[in-house]
């Protein structure tokens, strides 16, 4: 299930960020940080159940009126990175189920084999 973080999960949202090998930079992770504090910018955790650990982060951007641009989809080390993704996906389209979701460079990949399963 996605969550949206509150305003004192910052250092768990920048722990999950640096598990992005493009984010290990101060610089870099300061400027996706500030990046989802834009309008039409959403940063969501991602858990099995209510009680569960926080298993990964997912950053996304309504892009225009139909389109949902994944940016960012981070799965904690030691859990099912593809079913987790999955799920993750899985879930932001059933929030929006008028919208299509579409990728990045980075997160294109996991879309498309969501996509040939959901």
């Amino acid at each position: 299930m996605l969550i949206q973080p509150r305003a004192d999960d910052e250092k768990t949202i920048m722990g999950l960020f640096s598990l992005v090998p493009d984010l290990k930079d101060v610089n870099h992770l300061n400027a996706a940080m500030k990046a989802y504090k834009k309008e039409n910018y959403f940063l969501y955790f991602f858990q099995d159940e209510p009680h569960d650990p926080i298993t990964g982060l997912l950053g996304y951007e309504l892009y225009q009126k139909q389109v949902i641009l994944v940016r960012r989809v981070i799965v904690t080390p030691g859990w099912p990175k593809k079913a987790t993704q999955a799920q993750m996906l899985t879930d932001l389209q059933e929030r929006y189920p008028e919208r299509t979701l579409v990728g990045t460079f980075d997160t294109q990949t996991a879309i498309d084999k969501w996509r040939k399963h959901y």
